[in-house]
């Protein structure tokens, strides 16, 4: 059991512990501001069997990238319907889940489970069990995604108020 547990945390980024047969990819840290931790789940499989399934485990390279920003093309918006497809500038002041294409990105939605004063705390549940949950802090960004698949990259831009201007969009293929 130690070391299913300790080969699924890896510099501080969660690899899934789902099925044996599709491992997903973790919340990966691509900024300071941000902190990961996992969510309580039984793993299935003791170890990866092949060398695909341990290629499905995330690299702990971070990449820096600037906070997105409002601009004309992405205006702001409080409706999550419209991060369906991974490309969204959201307002949020409570606790919301965020329907994804799971034909795109593989996972259904995240949850946004925190807003607070300087940060928000977001949740994906794996479909096969696990998850991984991300704490962002201004100009925070981390990202989830699975095998071949686009990545959904998550920002926190600002917090004002107890109200947070989240980013989310599709990052490329893992």
């Amino acid at each position: 059991m130690r070391r299913v547990l300790a080969g699924c945390v890896l510099v501080g980024v969660v690899a899934g512990c789902g099925a044996a047969e599709e491992p997903p990819a973790a919340a990966a840290p691509a900024s300071t501001p941000a902190t990961t931790a996992p969510t309580s789940a039984a793993p299935t499989s003791a170890a990866p069997t092949s060398a695909a399934e341990a290629s499905a485990t995330p690299s702990a390279s971070p990449t820096p990238s600037p906070s997105p920003s409002p601009t004309k093309k992405r205006k702001a918006t409080s409706r999550v319907r419209d991060c369906f497809d991974g490309d969204c500038l959201l307002r949020v002041s409570r606790p919301v889940t965020i329907r994804l294409n799971a034909k795109k990105f593989y996972y259904r939605q995240f949850h946004i489970l925190d807003v607070g004063k300087s940060s928000i705390t977001y949740l994906v549940e794996y479909p096969h069990g696990g998850g991984a949950q991300a704490t962002l802090g201004k100009g925070g960004t981390s990202s989830f995604g699975f095998r071949k698949r686009p990545t959904v990259e998550v920002s926190l831009v600002s917090v004002k108020k107890g109200r947070a201007l989240v980013s989310i969009t599709a990052g490329k293929p893992g």
